[in-house]
C-alpha cells in the first residue's frame, strides 16, 4: 500500500501544473497582481465599491485556504500511507485539537464566559485563553508559511548553506512573530484580540503607539539588510527578493491603514497567505493523480472532486452560522452576550467548531510541509 502512494517525479515534457512564472505569480505572488487589481477596480469604481467587491470573495478564499491542507492530511489518498504508518501524527492529533477545541467553546457557553463589556473581567479568562490559541497560533502559522515559501526558492537557487537558512528563518520570525503583532495591536485597536491585551495587560496608547514605530522603523531596516545579503550571493534569487517585498507590506499596510487602504492589507497580507495554500496544495494533489497516469484535466477533474466535497460542507457551515467566527469582528461583545442563557451552551459548541478549524488547520499545514518528516519528504516533496 505505501508503494502505491508514494509520489513520483513528473516528466516536465509531458506538461501539467509545474513550476513556471505564470504559475508563480498567480498563487505565491497574489498580493501582487491582487494589489493590481484593487487599483484597477479603485479607479473605475472607486474605492468603496472596490472594497467592498474585493470582501465579497474573502469568506470563500479563506475556506478553500483553511481546508486544503486539513483534507490533504486527513483525508487525501496521497498521504495514506503516511496515516497508516503514523496514525498518533496524522489521524489522533488533528482529532484531539479539535475535540480539545469543542470543550473549551462548550465551557465558555456553560460558564457564562461570553465577553459583555471592556474591560475584559476575571469571568472571561477561558474566552481570553480561546483568543490567545487562535492569535498566538495565527502569527506562528503565517511567520512559518513565510519561511517556508523562502525555503522553497532558496532551494531553487541552490542557496544550502546553514547561514542562509538561519537569516531567512531569523526575519521570518523578527516580521511575524515580533513586529507585525505589535503593529496590530496599535491599529486594530477594537479587535477580540486587541481588548483582551489591553485587558490583561497593562499598555498605554502612547506606549503602543510608540512601540509600533519602532516596529515599522525595524522592519524596514531589516528588510534592507536581508535584500543587501540576498544581493551579495551569486546565486542570488529574485523571487525571494519580491517575497522580501510582499513579507514588508503586510506591518506597513497595516501601520498605514484607513478604510481605503483595507483591501490592500486584505489582500498583501491574507490574500497573500490563502493563495500559497490553495495552489500550493493543487499542484501537490494534481501532479499526485498525474504521477498516476491521469492527463492533467483528469487530474484537475480528480483534485476538485475530492477537495471539493470537504471545502463544501465547511462553506455550507460557514454560511449558516459564519456570524459566531468571532475572531476578529468588532461587534463581537453585542452578539455574544446577546445570547440567551438556553443558548449559551450550543453557540459556546459554534466557537469551538470555528476554533478547532483554525488549529488543525495550522497542525495540518505544518504536518504538510515539514519534509523533516520521511513521510512526507517522500510523499510531498517530488510534487513541488
Amino acid at each position: 500500500m505505501a508503494a502505491s502512494v508514494t509520489a513520483q517525479p513528473l516528466d516536465p515534457t509531458r506538461g501539467g501544473w509545474v513550476a513556471s512564472p505564470a504559475w508563480d505569480l498567480s498563487f505565491m505572488f497574489s498580493a501582487v497582481w491582487g494589489s493590481a487589481l484593487c487599483l484597477l477596480l479603485g479607479y473605475q469604481v472607486g474605492p468603496g465599491p472596490a472594497v467592498a467587491t474585493l470582501f465579497a470573495w474573502n469568506w470563500l478564499i479563506a475556506i478553500l485556504h483553511s481546508f486544503s491542507t486539513t483534507y490533504m492530511v486527513v483525508a487525501s489518498p496521497l498521504m495514506r500511507g503516511a496515516r497508516q504508518r503514523n496514525r498518533l501524527k496524522f489521524t489522533w492529533a488533528p482529532l484531539a485539537i479539535a475535540a480539545g477545541c469543542v470543550a473549551l467553546g462548550w465551557s465558555i457557553g456553560v460558564s457564562g464566559g461570553f465577553p459583555e463589556s471592556f474591560p475584559l473581567g476575571p469571568g472571561q479568562a477561558l474566552w481570553i485563553f480561546y483568543l490567545a490559541l487562535f492569535w498566538v497560533g495565527h502569527f506562528w502559522h503565517f511567520g512559518n508559511q513565510d519561511f517556508g515559501v523562502l525555503s522553497i526558492y532558496r532551494g531553487k537557487s541552490g542557496q544550502s548553506s546553514p547561514l542562509e537558512r538561519r537569516a531567512d528563518k531569523a526575519y521570518a520570525v523578527a516580521m511575524m512573530f515580533a513586529i507585525q503583532p505589535i503593529v496590530y495591536l496599535s491599529v486594530i485597536t477594537r479587535s477580540p484580540w486587541s481588548e483582551a491585551v489591553r485587558s490583561v495587560v497593562p499598555l498605554s496608547e502612547p506606549m503602543i503607539a510608540g512601540a509600533a514605530n519602532v516596529a515599522v522603523a525595524a522592519a524596514g531596516i531589516l528588510t534592507l539588510a536581508i535584500v543587501a545579503f540576498e544581493l551579495r550571493k551569486p546565486a542570488s534569487s529574485l523571487p525571494k527578493l519580491l517575497y522580501y517585498g510582499v513579507m514588508f507590506s503586510h506591518p506597513l499596510v497595516l501601520y498605514l491603514i484607513d478604510w481605503q487602504l483595507a483591501a490592500f492589507y486584505t489582500i498583501a497580507y491574507f490574500w497573500s497567505h490563502w493563495f500559497i495554500a490553495i495552489g500550493l496544495v493543487g499542484r501537490i494533489n494534481t501532479n499526485y493523480y498525474r504521477g498516476r497516469g491521469s492527463s492533467l484535466p483528469r487530474a484537475l477533474f480528480f483534485h476538485l472532486a475530492t477537495f471539493g466535497w470537504f471545502a463544501l460542507a465547511g462553506a455550507l457551515f460557514h454560511l449558516f452560522f459564519g456570524n459566531y467566527s468571532v475572531f476578529s469582528g468588532r461587534n463581537y461583545k453585542e452578539l455574544l452576550s446577546a445570547v440567551g442563557p438556553e443558548w449559551q451552551g450550543i453557540i459556546g459548541l459554534l466557537l469551538g467548531v470555528f476554533l478547532a478549524e483554525q488549529l488543525v488547520h495550522y497542525y495540518c499545514d505544518r504536518c504538510l510541509f515539514r519534509f523533516r518528516d520521511p513521510d512526507v519528504r517522500r510523499a510531498v516533496a517530488p510534487l513541488i
